[in-house]
């Protein structure tokens, strides 16, 4: 049966015998003859319950596909307009009542609409993954999953994916909306139900970190994403969380490893391409992350992360002009908003041309811009005010995005340091941020957002020199 219905779903298309090994199988080691005599019984089907409706033709060290009239009308089938109701053939009925066992014609049409209801949700589910690979923050993934959830609410990893995806959707944990909060709260739900059916789902077991981050701290929050991938090993999805944590914690080289691993695993991800071409150039490997993010961006010219990626690397390493036109590209919607890419050019003709008026000019606009609006801007700043040699205006910065006191004491609306949640900070180890890490006041940096902590309870140290330390 399983084989059958693995032929027809193919529709007419060839099915390799290790797939039918794999897919009727589950793994299990069969023999060859298991196979045969399943393709024997088939083609008795065939022969004895509708003469002439169908084939199964053998293709020579390759496999077996379906070839007949049943092809025709799966064909038909697949191409009505949603909502359509397909018609049934006397001939599809007499194989679907011998194949199944049924009574009658009634009986195939249940069985016709199951195989369509799973068809849709396993296409929900691949749609869901590849939304969730090329941008998981958008929500697009998440309407996919509820779709799937909604055909087949027992299925514990359409609701482990609906999970994940709303919870890598949310901001900021420590300042959520209402609607996030709502978000936050289907998130659980949803993670809750999956790993009732399915205690070991690793996209349920994401989530519930995600969702929990503001109260785990670095370490706690490593090693669970450590304990997903040891039940996962090629779940690209903890290897994403699991090198951002890296690299904000100044273990780049570690980070590099597993985006190379991700990449490997899926080549033609534009979600692992960036990452990768970004932490050759913090590893100071730039001639192959000019390579590989030249490539990736052919291939996804519009996606943020890829121009992204394209962008910073030209600023920082004496591109500034090519950084520039980018900003100034039409064809492809604006790589920032108005504020930030204004601010940005400011930057970037000081970086270009980097004399005292040009630097004073952008030191300026960049304080301007974070004591304006921290959120929006310190972290542009803190990328370009080291990279001009304007430290103080650095550190001024990070205190007024992380509220931490540059001489070492908290400061009133100090949140707590060891909070992954907002400490998100790989900027703080790319070449641009090093003459910050060359000062005595990074120190202090470091301790206010959990850094030193980690650091000294994992018992290493981070790949760069640090001050102090």
């Amino acid at each position: 049966m399983k084989v059958f219905l693995l032929l027809l779903d193919a529709r007419g298309s060839v099915v390799t015998r290790n797939d039918l090994f794999d897919q009727a199988w589950g793994g299990s080691i069969v023999g060859d003859d298991s196979l045969n005599r399943a393709i024997a019984r088939v083609r008795k089907i065939a022969s004895e319950t509708a003469p002439g409706s169908f084939e199964i033709e053998t293709i020579p060290r390759t496999g077996y596909r379906v070839t007949g009239d049943i092809v025709d009308n799966l064909i038909a089938e697949k191409a009505l307009p949603s909502g359509s109701t397909p018609r049934i053939s006397r001939r599809n009925a007499m194989v679907g009542a011998a194949t199944l066992g049924l009574a009658g014609v009634a009986g195939v049409a249940v069985w016709t609409t199951t195989r369509r209801s799973q068809g849709h949700f396993s296409e929900l589910m691949r749609k869901g993954d590849d939304a969730l690979a090329y941008n998981p923050g958008d929500g697009k993934a998440a309407k996919l999953f509820q779709e799937a959830v909604d055909l087949q609410p027992t299925s514990a990893a359409a609701q482990g994916r609906l999970a994940y995806a709303l919870a890598v959707g949310l901001g900021d944990r420590n300042n959520l909306s209402r609607n996030e909060e709502d978000q936050s709260g289907a998130a659980a739900e949803a993670a809750k139900v999956s790993l009732s059916l399915d205690p070991t789902d690793p996209s349920a077991k994401l989530a519930q970190i995600l969702l929990q981050r503001s109260t785990l701290d670095l370490l706690q929050t490593e090693d669970r994403l450590r304990q997903v991938l040891a039940a996962s090993p090629n779940n690209i999805f903890a290897m994403r969380h699991l090198w951002d944590l890296l690299q904000s914690v100044g273990r780049s080289h570690e980070a590099l490893a597993i985006v190379q691993r991700a990449t490997a695993i899926a080549p033609l991800s534009a979600a692992c391409n960036f990452p990768l071409a970004q932490l050759l150039w913090i590893n100071n490997r730039t001639a192959e992350a000019d390579r590989i993010i030249d490539r990736a961006l052919g291939v996804w010219p519009e996606h943020r992360g890829v121009r992204f990626a394209r962008f910073t690397i030209f600023a920082f390493t004496n591109r500034a002009k090519a950084a520039f036109a980018m900003l100034e590209t039409r064809d492809v919607s604006p790589l920032y908003p108005p504020a930030s890419a204004a601010l940005w050019r400011t930057s970037l003709e000081a970086l270009d041309d980097p004399t005292p008026a040009k630097i004073e000019i952008a030191r300026r606009a960049n304080l301007e811009a974070v004591r304006r609006a921290p959120r929006d801007f310190a972290r542009q700043a803190l990328l370009c005010l080291p990279a001009l040699g304007q430290v103080d205006a650095a550190f001024e910065t990070a205190k007024l995005l992380f509220a931490y006191n540059i001489n070492g004491k908290s400061s009133p609306d100090k949140r707590n340091g060891s909070s992954t949640a907002w400490a998100f900070v790989p900027f703080l180890f790319v070449p641009p941020t090093e003459p910050l890490r060359a000062d005595v006041r990074f120190g202090a940096l470091a301790d206010g957002l959990g850094l030193t902590a980690y650091w000294m309870k994992r018992g290493i140290r981070p790949d760069y020199p640090i001050a102090g330390l």
